[in-house]
């Protein structure tokens, strides 16, 4: 029997507690996910491998999650953003959909709302 291979996402949050508590729901429900705390390493790990979604925080102690989505999209022009912040500024949701997030959620965050969204996204049905 062939195991079906697990979609990857990775998670780029400033706050340890986000993504361990993300790490465990989207494990639970199916998806292979990785987890960095900076710009500096989500771009890092962005080039490295082949992620099927990237869920970004907007700040971090070495620069913005814009920056972050900026050098993701040089390279990778097609795969989905998810952002996930606590700042509802409209026109921060503006200029992220002007620059390719395909969803903006906001924090705090609310774990079955962002399963079922990347399910949505990634054309994967989730029982919930």
């Amino acid at each position: 029997m062939v195991l079906p291979v697990k979609k990857r996402i990775l998670y780029v949050d400033d706050s340890q507690d986000n993504c361990e508590l993300l790490s465990f729901i989207l494990d639970d429900a199916g998806y292979e996910i990785e987890t960095v705390q900076s710009v500096t390493d989500g771009l890092r790990v962005a080039q490295s491998g082949e992620f099927n979604l990237y869920l970004i925080d907007l700040y971090f102690w070495d620069g913005t999650g814009f920056e972050l989505i900026d050098g993701i999209r040089a390279f990778d022009r097609s795969t989905p953003i998810v952002v996930c912040s606590g700042d509802l500024r409209e026109l921060v949701r503006e200029e992220l959909m002007r620059v390719g997030v395909q969803v903006f959620l906001t924090k705090p965050i609310d774990p079955d709302q962002v399963a079922r969204t990347i399910a949505e996204i990634l054309g994967d049905d989730l029982q919930f």
